[in-house]
């Protein structure tokens, strides 16, 4: 990926934080995303991915999910207008020792990696005892956070592996789109410069949500300030065809979503960006589906991934509802994962017409069916 430049645009230094810029002339970069033992760890979580793949589709007879997603916290102190999840801020969250009892458990089921998000993870004040929970049962541990307290709470950074923090434009324009939270921008730069310096084993990702709050010109300055920060960069689309309408407040959420055409083109961009050695890391795999306008693929999420939400309760993928008779309060995860309602509703997702667009969905279907474009596409990120 490329080494930071000496001249960087004003707006993307953060106020009273200086960002060190060193005049490369050629000279080879050192940096956090080389390969090193802990690149070779997260490859080998893609090989062993593969293989609980194979296992569970021809071997085991029922569904083996590999990857835990937990809404760690259904609170969040942003107001994004394209956020689906603001709208479960009622959640009864999990106590810790109910968190540490799961993942416990998660090991025991063969999970190899973890998503904690939310709401704002980080407003929950013991989610450094979380992250060490996930840490040391073995899984790779990711987390999706807004940025705003990065470096309030900053010690998780000694037990994760990979962040993602949201930034969907450059200065006051990103504030804006996440409900006026002003100073947001600048608290993530801060935040993302301490965990560079304290946490440097620690891979940063920024992810982008695409949606009609952000042209391609700011994707473009996005992808130019991970270069210059020289961190990762992770594209997400704002779109889905499930009919909200039948959600009562929430029919607004695909007003901001790009048509199909109008996405085709940006994707042709970024992948443009991606090609001209900007560090953007969605797989190639999946812009493709989206510059071809696709609006169908056959999807394996559940059968890859569990989804939890706060409270507790597994989450249907494809109504976005919960399973209230899969409660981890009232039950193991070993015995929600061998009842039949959770086999029908991994098993059923083949069927499902939504098609979410999103990286993780239709990559890990992909590499579910063994599909070589999908599988060398995602072994191209993780080795490089």
């Amino acid at each position: 990926m490329g080494c930071p430049t000496t001249e960087v645009k004003q707006d993307y230094v953060a106020k009273d934080n200086e960002i060190e810029i060193n005049n490369m002339n050629n000279e080879v970069c050192e940096h956090s995303n080389k390969m090193s033992a802990d690149r070779l760890r997260y490859f080998g979580h893609l090989i062993g991915g593969l293989t609980t793949a194979l296992h569970s589709r021809f071997f085991a007879g029922r569904p083996r999910p590999f990857t835990f997603s937990h809404m760690v916290t259904s609170k969040c102190n942003c107001n994004c207008s394209f956020c689906f999840w603001k709208h479960h801020k009622d959640n009864d969250d999990l106590s810790l020792p109910e968190i540490q009892r799961i993942y416990k458990e998660a090991k025991k089921e063969g999970y190899m990696n973890s998503i904690l998000w939310g709401g704002e993870p980080l407003l929950r004040q013991d989610f450094t005892e979380i992250a060490k929970a996930s840490h040391d049962n073995g899984m790779y541990t990711k987390m999706a956070t807004n940025g705003w307290f990065l470096e309030e709470n900053h010690e998780f950074g000694k037990y994760m592996d990979l962040i993602f923090v949201s930034v969907d434009a450059i200065g006051e324009k990103h504030d804006i789109a996440r409900g006026n939270m002003h100073g947001l921008y600048d608290r993530c730069i801060k935040g993302i410069e301490f965990h560079k310096k304290h946490y440097p084993k620690m891979r940063i990702y920024i992810c982008c949500t695409v949606s009609k709050e952000n042209t391609l010109e700011d994707l473009t300055e996005i992808a130019q300030l991970c270069k210059d920060l020289d961190i990762l960069l992770y594209f997400t689309v704002n779109k889905s065809y499930q009919d909200f309408s039948k959600w009562e407040g929430k029919d607004g959420l695909t007003e901001l979503e790009y048509e199909n055409e109008k996405l085709s083109e940006i994707f042709k961009g970024i992948k443009s960006l991606k090609k001209q050695g900007y560090p953007i890391r969605n797989s190639y795999y999946f812009m493709d589906y989206l510059i071809d306008k696709k609006t169908y693929y056959e999807c394996h999420w559940p059968q890859v991934a569990t989804v939890m939400y706060s409270n507790g309760i597994l989450l249907k993928c494809f109504d976005r509802k919960p399973m209230e008779n899969l409660d981890l309060r009232k039950m193991s995860l070993g015995e929600a994962l061998r009842t039949q309602e959770f086999v029908d509703m991994a098993n059923s997702c083949k069927d499902c017409k939504f098609s979410c667009v999103g990286n993780y969905a239709l990559d890990a279907s992909g590499i579910w069916k063994f599909d070589w474009p999908a599988i060398k596409s995602i072994a191209q990120i993780a080795i490089t």
